[in-house]
């Protein structure tokens, strides 16, 4: 499970963390050129990427970027403090076991005429893909799609992939 950020902006404290709204706020802000997470590390301001954890981790919050950068004032050394839990929060991710026991019950034998099938070479170019992959297709919920903290959708999505396939494969005694 990912981590959250605790950030004192003002008087008021938020949970922060990058989610898939983060990403997509941030596009379409032209914070970043795509809504992928390597961008974000592209972005030269620290404060930017503060402000989009904080944004993504908490639905419909009302806090414009003026209002923001007037009231976050931390001192440096805290800045980047939040900065890097920020960014290691949405790139640390633990093994999956509960997945694991799924994939290691699926009978990975071929039988006579049984045909393969293969899981598609998927590009995922953006968050909308990503929407689509996770919400349409796999039936993950659109609030924790757009603002759980992107490790934690992961994880969703790795789980619920692995207990389709056990669910789906051959029954063999």
């Amino acid at each position: 499970m990912a981590k959250y950020e605790l950030i004192q902006v003002g008087e008021s404290t938020y949970t922060a963390a990058i989610t898939n709204y983060s990403l997509s706020l941030g596009e379409k802000l032209h914070f970043i050129k795509t809504s992928q997470l390597s961008e974000l590390v592209k972005i030269p301001y620290a404060k930017v990427v503060i402000y989009l954890a904080i944004l993504g981790a908490n639905k419909n919050l009302d806090l414009p970027l003026n209002n923001f950068l007037d009231d976050y004032t931390p001192d440096d050394e805290l800045m980047m403090k939040h900065y890097k839990n920020i960014l290691e929060g949405c790139s640390k991710t633990k093994d999956n076991r509960f997945a694991e026991g799924f994939r290691n019950s699926v009978d990975k034998t071929k039988g006579k005429g049984q045909k393969t099938i293969l899981n598609p070479q998927l590009n995922i170019e953006c968050v909308e893909d990503r929407y689509v992959l996770y919400t349409l297709v796999s039936g993950i919920d659109s609030d924790i799609f757009w603002y759980y903290p992107i490790p934690d959708v992961e994880r969703i999505y790795e789980s619920k992939q692995a207990y389709d396939s056990w669910k789906n494969s051959p029954k063999t005694q």
